[in-house]
């Protein structure tokens, strides 16, 4: 795998494309680093608005979430915004987070926190599908059986064949039963709500937004920052490898290099910094040795027929992933942020990075334990003066 060096990029050009986004990135960092984001998702008719009403404990007359009573029916996205800290979207149904009328779908799946897979029903293998895109995108994953009272004619058994069923396909072990029944409009008002298994899911969800909101906040006390620096970067490339292989995403990209700059300026000086900081610290390093998302932004923009650049794609990822560890390096060894001290770790950077990425194939970059793998060594000093050596 070539991977081509950047060449010099117009100043001007350069100037106008920060100006262009500055606005994205005090609302996209901000947003990020201020929310925890949980998102539902399910088919259509698993009846995922009835158990975040459920949830949210409110009754038929005062529910937030509008339910559909025609099973099948497409839902828009759903956003509520719970307190100032956690955020909770109701997606449109499964089979559209696959096509290409998901794109909103998509975009919230590259934030979140907390993922709820919501299923009914036989179970169904092809969702294990689906389960392992929530797992990509987040780090936990809670995994609902809803409408468990369609099976009150039944031997209880039947449900707990049901429910074995679901995480035999699914290979999980936890899979907590519901059931939200009441909401739907078309229930008759003499039928009274049927709330069971919601309080189990609420408490772990609690308790784990808990302890993620405290992972955030005290995230400069970890003894360690390095393991949260990888971490950070880990996550970084993995969203940046998939939005530098799809056409026309400049501004995705943009918007992930500059949530990562953001967050590891807290990580090490334990302050969010604004979208200008964030803006002037990632021109630094485009000064001398200008990084290819910038290419990406004018020749995205202009690219007829949304035809990728492969070559643009590949740079894009290295000089990424180059300016996040030069700035990892800067703020740990306490640098001067100045133009000479900035060309030279990302130069050094570039270097490494080339080396590490050149016998690899993109398949390998869109896994999240590649980077893993590779970031460790990349923070090493002596894998840097290894590389110098040989040049």
């Amino acid at each position: 795998m070539l991977l081509v060096m950047p060449q010099p990029l117009n100043r001007e050009v350069l100037d106008s494309f920060f100006e262009a986004s500055n606005a994205r990135f005090e609302e996209e960092i901000q947003d990020h680093l201020a929310t925890l984001n949980i998102i539902v998702i399910g088919r259509v008719s698993s009846g995922k608005s009835s158990l975040i009403n459920a949830l949210l404990g409110k009754v038929r007359k005062n529910s937030l979430f509008k339910v559909r009573a025609e099973s099948g029916v497409t839902q828009q996205v759903q956003c509520l915004r719970l307190n100032d800290r956690v955020r909770l979207i109701d997606s449109p149904g499964l089979d559209d987070v696959r096509t290409g009328n998901s794109s909103i779908t998509r975009k919230f799946l590259e934030r979140v926190d907390v993922g709820i897979l919501v299923v009914d029903g036989s179970s169904d293998a092809r969702q294990k599908q689906h389960l392992d895109d929530l797992r990509r995108q987040c780090a936990h994953v809670f995994v609902v059986f809803n409408k468990i009272d369609e099976y009150d004619k039944w031997q209880p058994l039947v449900l707990e064949r049901v429910i074995d069923q679901w995480k035999q396909d699914l290979g999980i072990e936890t899979i907590y039963p519901t059931s939200a029944f009441g909401y739907d409009p078309e229930v008759h008002h003499s039928m009274k709500l049927d709330i069971r298994g919601v309080d189990a899911l609420k408490t772990d969800i609690e308790s784990l937004l808990q302890q993620r909101w405290q992972d955030i906040v005290n995230i400069r006390a970890f003894s360690e920052t390095r393991t949260a620096a990888i971490e950070i970067l880990a996550n970084a490339m993995l969203k940046l490898t998939e939005q530098a292989f799809t056409p026309k995403s400049s501004p995705y990209i943009l918007g992930t290099l500059a949530i990562a700059v953001a967050e590891i300026q807290y990580l090490f000086l334990g302050k969010t910094p604004t979208g200008l900081e964030t803006r002037n610290i990632m021109a630094l390093f485009s000064s001398g040795r200008p990084c290819a998302w910038g290419f990406l932004w004018t020749g995205g923009s202009l690219a007829p027929n949304l035809i990728l650049d492969l070559p643009l794609a590949n740079r894009a990822i290295a000089d990424g992933l180059a300016m996040l560890l030069a700035l990892v390096e800067m703020l740990r060894r306490e640098v001067a942020f100045t133009k000479i001290n900035a060309e030279a770790e990302l130069a050094l950077y570039h270097q490494a990075v080339v080396a590490n990425l050149a016998h690899t194939t993109p398949d390998k970059w869109k896994d999240l334990s590649f980077w893993h793998s590779l970031l460790p060594s990349l923070l090493t000093p002596s894998t840097l003066s290894a590389v110098v050596d040989a040049t």
